[in-house]
């Protein structure tokens, strides 16, 4: 599914076009039967003028959705259409003019529908058992999605307080409540105050109270307990949210995360290989699960390259220091030693040290790489 065209004549309208996106995105993946492009490849065809059979070829899809929206006032027109992408033939199409506060409605319709088109219409019937309670005000789901869209680019201080309002204008909004734990779990990376991340467990817990059904919900009290040390319970919770959605890239990368810290990182590489193959442009913070299942193995030249990918969050400069150390490059390793202490002045090996490994071998893979890259102690 490629993002609809913002066609409001605002770009601050355009996370707007983009989460409604994501949300039809989300529930195609609910459909078994149905292989679907994550978030992160299909934002990449953002362009107008936009080759069908260049994405064709480069996902490897075989249908394609596209289509725009505007919004006007207290209402919003969509249009959409299905692509064969293999020919470029129209098979669907379809506009909408509906009130803001339809539009959960509208995109559970519009999943349904292209199910139905692609893969026929008894999956398509499945739609409604496995739908998530959409917010009941249309502000509150405004300011999750301008949240989620800082999310993704790892805009921590930006999308929690917009998770807050999120759910303070609609307190029944699961998913408000699940972002919300994401966010204050990056926040705890960054403070280390044992309080945020009680802040992170009553979000996630709210989020599980509200819908049990959710796969976004028990990926995010997985990852809250993982914080917390509470590895088999998490896995608990991650191994429901892969059976509620088995297609969710970030779920799995979230998993892979767990399976690192619980001395799995063997089964972590392979879990996210197979992401990869339905998102190979997965988003910044995959490549560094990925660098420390490859760390953990003791492969540092191949985590180098993936922590390369991975943004320019301080932790990511710390475990680049730490692969190599380990390769023995002393002099790119204190180079990166540099890097993060610019981005967070307070860096230890200590406070760095404080990674939620349930093996103590694991966690003293990484603790012996930031000592030999010179971190102080």
């Amino acid at each position: 599914m490629l993002p609809f065209a913002n066609l409001s004549g605002d770009q601050d309208q355009q996370y707007l076009s983009d989460g409604i996106t994501e949300d039809i995105i989300t529930e195609l993946a609910r459909f078994r039967s149905l292989l679907v492009i994550a978030r992160n490849s299909s934002f990449q065809f953002r362009h107008p003028a936009l080759d069908i059979a260049e994405v064709h070829r480069k996902l490897g899809v075989r249908y394609l959705v596209e289509g725009s929206i505007r919004k006007l006032g207290d209402r919003i027109r969509i249009t959409t259409q299905l692509i064969d992408a293999a020919t470029g033939t129209h098979l669907w199409a379809q506009r909408y003019d509906r009130a803001l506060d339809d539009i959960f409605a509208w995109q559970d319709e519009v999943a349904a529908l292209i199910a139905s088109m692609a893969e026929g219409q008894a999956e398509a019937d499945s739609a409604s058992r496995t739908r998530r309670k959409p917010p009941a005000d249309w502000d509150a789901y405004d300011n999750y999605l301008q949240g989620r869209a800082h999310f993704h680019r790892y805009e921590l201080d930006e999308s929690e307080p917009l998770f807050a309002r999120c759910v303070e204008l609609d307190s029944t909004f699961a998913q408000g409540h699940a972002f919300l734990a994401q966010a204050l779990v990056g926040r705890f990376w960054y403070d280390n105050d044992p309080r945020t991340l009680q802040k992170a467990w009553d979000s996630a817990r709210t989020a599980l109270a509200l819908d049990r059904s959710d796969g976004v919900c028990h990926q995010s009290m997985g990852l809250v307990l993982t914080h917390m040390r509470q590895h088999s319970d998490a896995g608990v919770h991650f191994e429901q949210a892969r059976s509620l959605n088995p297609l969710d890239v970030n779920i799995a990368g979230d998993y892979a995360s767990w399976l690192n810290y619980g001395g799995r990182a063997e089964t972590a590489l392979n879990v996210l290989e197979t992401a990869l193959l339905r998102d190979p442009l997965p988003p910044v913070w995959f490549w560094e699960v990925k660098g420390s299942s490859l760390f953990l193995l003791g492969r540092y030249a191949e985590a180098v390259g993936s922590y390369q990918k991975a943004g320019d969050q301080f932790f990511i400069h710390t475990f680049l220091a730490a692969a190599y150390a380990h390769l023995g490059e002393t002099q790119k390793a204190r180079a990166e030693v540099e890097e993060a202490l610019t981005r967070k002045h307070d860096l230890t090996v200590r406070l760095i040290s404080r990674l939620p490994f349930a093996d103590q071998v694991d966690l003293e893979l990484f603790t012996s790489g930031f000592r030999k890259a010179g971190f102080p102690a």
